[in-house]
């Protein structure tokens, strides 16, 4: 699952993986991968590094291969300490090893789909098993740590939390960024929102608060919606294209990296109507370019955007409009809260995760 093409947690995975190898020597660090699914500018970059080696494993995640030879490629290796970034540890796996668990959303939100169930049967009983056979929980947020405790019973002291970073930076020059947003036809201000097209991710709600926002401040602007659309809810771009003023939508299925940075930075606002989240990755890097925030009232959200963001009821989309209108309506406000942002933004690290993500290892070894 290593990779942009995977969302927040391929970053999170080649963010560390890139990383720790450098900060410590003592050991080698075997990176199982499938061949399929890891782009090859992003292995080059961990063949380069002299502690690493690289095992094909490739089996499917979230499959039963993945459950069944990828646990015996494992045992094969004779591992003194095995990461798994996500919660599809092998269940019959009994070598020590730290897992990663984002968040509890499917305990919140489970599967959409009737025919689905039994996936999210597989996925309780995969995720309760690592989280009592792991030497330690790594986890992205204070919210997801006690959503932890709550839904699988696991103690405070066995959960570490460790945050994540941003891997855009605001270092787009204005002649690149201009060549980029006029590649998309971006002519007027906009609202930015990244992420995938799940459920949780309140979309059609938000685009209905954008929508109400054009209806009644008059205001000339676009919602600019970068990410992929899941086949799991096909409805979901179907509502999208039934409001009013659908033709201010812009969607941009897969921006590379640079062209991201180049719509963060153009954007006027980042918004994001999202009902849970582990972390909220993209408002990170929303902050790390000065963007004022404005998004759902949930607690990761109050957690980790503290005051560089403007807060709305995500189920009330006149709310979401007039939180939208605030934000334009004053200069003096909206300078502010670019300046809270950016402050804020620096609490954030790629090479702080790491680091702690080390010291972990090396506690539990």
């Amino acid at each position: 699952m290593m990779g942009k093409q995977h969302g927040g947690i391929g970053r999170y995975v080649f963010e560390l993986a890139s990383r720790i190898p450098k900060l410590d020597f003592q050991n080698k660090y075997i990176f199982f991968y499938n061949q399929s699914r890891v782009l090859p500018e992003d292995l080059i970059k961990l063949k380069n590094l002299p502690n690493v080696a690289l095992i094909a494993a490739n089996y499917r995640h979230y499959s039963l291969k993945e459950q069944t030879l990828f646990l015996r490629l494992l045992n094969q290796q004779h591992l003194d300490l095995v990461h798994f970034p996500n919660f599809n540890a092998p269940i019959f796996y009994d070598k020590p090893f730290v897992v990663t668990i984002h968040d509890m959303v499917h305990h919140k939100i489970s599967g959409a789909k009737k025919s689905r169930f039994l996936h999210f049967l597989a996925y309780k009983k995969i995720i309760a098993s690592a989280a009592k056979k792991a030497q330690k929980i790594i986890t992205v947020s204070e919210s997801s740590k006690t959503d932890i405790q709550k839904f699988l019973g696991i103690g405070r002291e066995k959960i570490k939390v460790i945050l994540e970073g941003s891997s855009l930076t605001g270092s787009v020059n204005d002649k690149t960024a201009r060549e980029i947003q006029n590649k998309y036809l971006l002519t007027r201000p906009y609202f930015l929102f990244v992420g995938v097209w799940e459920r949780k991710k309140n979309l059609i709600n938000l685009a209905l608060g954008f929508n109400q926002f054009l209806e009644k401040y008059k205001f000339d602007m676009d919602l600019v919606i970068c990410g992929k659309p899941d086949a799991h809810y096909p409805e979901i771009k179907l509502k999208l294209m039934q409001i009013k003023h659908k033709d201010r939508l812009v969607i941009i299925e897969k921006p590379e990296d640079e062209d991201l940075a180049a719509l963060y930075q153009g954007a006027f606002a980042f918004t994001s109507a999202s009902l849970h989240e582990g972390f909220g990755l993209p408002g990170v890097e929303a902050m790390n370019f000065g963007l004022p925030l404005i998004v759902s009232n949930t607690p990761v959200f109050n957690e980790i955007y503290d005051n560089a963001a403007i807060y709305f009821n995500s189920q009330n989309p006149n709310d979401i409009a007039d939180k939208m209108n605030l934000l334009i309506n004053d200069s003096l406000f909206y300078n502010k809260m670019g300046e809270a942002s950016l402050a804020r933004s620096t609490g954030f690290s790629w090479d702080n995760a790491a680091k702690e993500t080390l010291e972990l290892y090396n506690q539990v070894q």
